[in-house]
């Protein structure tokens, strides 16, 4: 019951799921050639209102849409076609919901997808205090590197603590992150801990304040873009 009261109060201090019951946050890119397909899926048979938008880095508001979708319908939207590129035209995307959405993200780079992502996962409201951990794999090996993402959905601000592993449990990289509102911030692996094969192992985020959203580029032959949203503790 605590927590539950302490998530309804955090959820209006700052100023989220003033339409829906549902927050998702996600990593667009609209610089260096890049864009993003968002597309909405309804999962539940009633109509669903929605309201989504879009920020860049500093964490101002580019783009905002209200829309509504029928029982199991889906819709979509190409970024640039609604957000100017530049190279502040990245960060994060959030979305607010009535029911349950899928929603399903194809990452484009020079008007080709190259990667495919699903976010089912909502944002959650985490209790004050208790540290919560999102972790993903990264790799420096095989001409391959990471650009780590760490993004504020919310419209106060937060903190957390990045550390990059090696596979021995050594501590490569450690850096505390201060994000003001839906502020995003970018780490390229390759300027950290440099590349080699025995440089891959775990990325680690540790939150005890209002929940960040992250995400990985993996570079290589293709892009390819992946959302963290499982957290743990």
């Amino acid at each position: 019951m605590t927590r539950t009261l302490l998530g309804l109060f955090l959820l209006v201090g700052v100023g989220i799921a003033g339409l829906g019951q549902h927050f998702y946050a996600f990593y667009y890119d609209l610089s260096g050639g890049q864009d993003l397909s968002v597309n909405l899926l309804n999962t539940m048979a009633s109509d669903s209102a929605y309201q989504l938008q879009v920020y860049d880095v500093t964490g101002t508001l580019l783009w905002s849409k209200a829309g509504s979708l029928e029982a199991y319908e889906a819709d979509y939207y190409v970024l640039s076609d609604y957000v100017p590129s530049g190279t502040n035209s990245w960060g994060v995307v959030t979305v607010e919901s009535d029911d349950l959405l899928v929603i399903g993200l194809e990452y484009l780079a020079d008007g080709v997808v190259v990667s495919l992502d699903t976010v089912s996962q909502e944002v959650p409201v985490l209790e004050q205090g208790t540290p919560y951990w999102l972790g993903a794999y990264y790799t420096q090996a095989e001409e391959i590197t990471t650009g780590v993402v760490i993004m504020n959905p919310w419209s106060a601000p937060t903190s957390a603590t990045l550390t990059v592993y090696n596979p021995t449990g050594e501590v490569l990289y450690q850096q505390r992150v201060s994000l003001g509102a839906h502020e995003s911030t970018f780490l390229d692996l390759e300027t950290a801990v440099g590349t080699g094969g025995l440089i891959w192992g775990l990325v680690d985020v540790k939150i005890s304040g209002l929940a960040v959203v992250l995400a990985l580029e993996y570079y290589g032959e293709v892009l390819d873009v992946k959302n963290v949203t499982d957290y743990y503790f």
